[in-house]
């Protein structure tokens, strides 16, 4: 699990909860049904409007991944490329056929430079690759986007209905206090939508779709480097570029890698 991501949202909630009852409010007074159902159904309702379904559930379903520990180790990544580029030096392209992956990219690569595709190819097709999985990824993104861009309108709009009722019953002074506070209950609801759930959350999947990229660049790269016969130890230092300096592994290490 993400730490980050529960931490911040339990820092949210502290922080709220915090100010209400720092102010001497029960919670229960900032908690209103109509304003809660007009900035949740209408927030909702306008984000299903402007997306296709299949995306809008897909995206809801993929909330869970901004909760979810990174997996992906690109130290590791690198250690396999340079033993598969070894591998592929000692005993040709077809070597590479008894290898046994379980990440689906790097078996997708791999299988390629086994068929004998040239290096336009393989480079052409991972490109592809790479480029529709960011766009899907990005699609959860943007449907998190709506609803920060959404949320805080219907948020307005509540408030707007709120005031109507106020000023309709403005013959009655001791109800205008406590109409006005729930009309602005909408907005906060809104405002606390976008920028303490919804937005964070678009942030941190967009962070995970650019691991996911630089992940699959790093493949990428390696698997053109193996195709074109290039060096292990070449291949080892061109591929220790796509991590910080303190993560990067020595020569020794890596000599010691290709000889196990």
């Amino acid at each position: 699990m993400d730490k980050g991501s529960v931490i911040g949202i339990l820092l949210v909630i502290a922080a709220l909860v915090l100010g209400i009852v720092s102010g001497g409010e029960s919670l229960l007074s900032y908690i209103n049904a109509p304003s809660i159902a007009i900035v949740i159904i209408g927030t909702f309702g306008a984000v299903i409007l402007s997306v296709r379904p299949e995306v809008f559930f897909k995206a809801i379903g993929n909330i869970v991944h901004a909760f979810r520990r990174n997996k992906l180790d690109m130290a590791q990544a690198i250690e396999t490329c340079v033993r598969l580029a070894d591998k592929s030096r000692r005993g040709g392209l077809l070597a590479l056929e008894q290898e046994s992956l379980s990440d689906p990219f790097v078996k997708k690569a791999m299988d390629m430079l086994v068929d004998g595709y040239d290096v336009a190819t393989v480079e052409a097709l991972l490109n592809k690759e790479i480029y529709l999985t960011r766009e899907r990824n990005q699609q959860s993104v943007k449907v998190l986007m709506a609803f920060s861009e959404f949320a805080p309108a219907m948020g307005m709009i509540g408030t707007l209905v709120g005031l109507v009722a106020m000023l309709q019953n403005m013959q009655d002074p001791a109800s205008i206090g406590p109409k006005m506070a729930v009309a602005l209950l909408t907005t906060l609801y809104g405002a606390l939508i976008a920028n303490g759930i919804t937005t964070p959350l678009a942030k941190k999947l967009s962070a995970r779709s650019n691991e996911i990229l630089l992940y699959q660049s790093l493949i990428k790269d390696a698997a053109i480097k193996i195709v074109q016969g290039e060096h292990p130890k070449a291949t080892f230092d061109f591929l220790q570029t796509y991590v910080d300096n303190h993560k990067r592994k020595s020569q020794e290490e890596m000599k010691q890698l290709m000889a196990g």
